[in-house]
């Protein structure tokens, strides 16, 4: 907290040094302005036998002044700076603590958080939204998006819909409280009428077709992926869907190096001896061109890692 070359103890020097020549009072808000602090009244402490200037910074800390409602660190700007509201007329030292007691309610923290303060606004001049009217406004925006956002996503025109929505639905709440049946009528035809403009409301969803196997089996086969009930060859259906053959970043010779080194380990623990090249039986034919024609970066870093030495071609021995 503070500025980051000088510690708390340092602050608290410097604390005592304002403290001789301006008072606790005067002090204890210069310190905030040096340090960029938040000045919050209810994080002074009376206990005199304290540092002043450590107490006040651990009260902030415990007290969750020091932070924002997202967890950031608050400056001094976040906190009380109008120094005539906080000390009223006089500045004399003595006077504080009356200042204090006189000016608690000036410290009242915004409503809501800031994210929902963005989100959301501050309402009108005269009906300002209160925390709960925030939280009653994130609550019905995710009763109107949960389909959406469970379909795919919220478009941008679709959440400005839906969040003037929700406005109009609290303001409708209001309304009917208040006995305002007219005016909540209204905005319950103004909210229709909002989200059928993006066919936001149930009736206007689109039917869904009843899942049936032989419809699921029938556009498999319009595809091209399954014909007379079979799947086609998995080579073809990556090609169906990707529109390219399969492509593997990394060379034929790695690929058997893998099959060798499998293939020695299952020897190793059914008691054989390992085999030194991978039998033709088991080597790789790349007609589609499916393997890199180059090392990557990262193979040759693993062949060398593993000290592997590339095979030999497949009937290499038995030309010898």
């Amino acid at each position: 907290m503070g500025k980051t070359f000088e510690t708390e103890q340092d602050q608290q020097v410097r604390y005592e040094a304002l403290e001789k020549v301006a008072g606790e009072s005067l002090a204890l808000f210069y310190c905030c302005i040096a340090f960029d602090v938040p000045f919050d009244l209810e994080a002074i402490s009376r206990d005199e036998s304290e540092d002043k200037w450590l107490a006040y910074l651990d009260n902030l800390h415990l007290q969750k002044r020091d932070v924002g409602d997202e967890g950031e660190p608050l400056g001094f700007l976040d906190g009380l700076t109008d120094i005539v509201k906080i000390f009223g007329g006089n500045l004399k030292e003595g006077e504080f603590s009356r200042a204090v007691s006189a000016e608690r309610s000036a410290r009242a923290r915004k409503p809501g958080t800031e994210r929902q303060r963005k989100t959301w606004g501050a309402g009108s001049e005269k009906r300002p939204y209160t925390s709960a009217d925030y939280d009653e406004l994130d609550r019905t925006y995710q009763i109107m998006a949960n389909d959406l956002i469970n379909a795919g996503g919220v478009s941008s025109k679709q959440e400005f819909i839906l969040r003037r929505c929700a406005k109009r639905t609290l303001e409708m709440d209001r309304m009917e409280k208040m006995g305002f049946y007219d005016k909540a009528m209204k905005l319950s035809k103004l909210i229709d009428a909002d989200l059928a403009s993006e066919q936001l409301r149930k009736k206007d969803a689109k039917p869904v077709e009843d899942f049936r196997i032989d419809s699921w089996a029938g556009a498999l086969e319009k595809a091209g992926l399954m014909k007379n009930g079979k799947y086609c060859d998995p080579d073809e259906m990556f090609r169906i869907l990707f529109g390219r053959l399969p492509k593997y970043p990394y060379t034929k010779d790695a690929a058997e190096q893998m099959l060798l080194i499998n293939e020695n380990r299952m020897r190793n623990n059914d008691g054989m001896p390992e085999l030194t090249a991978l039998p033709d039986g088991m080597r790789l034919q790349d007609d589609l061109g499916e393997f890199a024609q180059e090392q990557g970066p990262r193979e040759r870093e693993a062949y060398e890692a593993l000290g592997l030495v590339k095979l030999p071609e497949a009937g290499a021995e038995k030309r010898r």
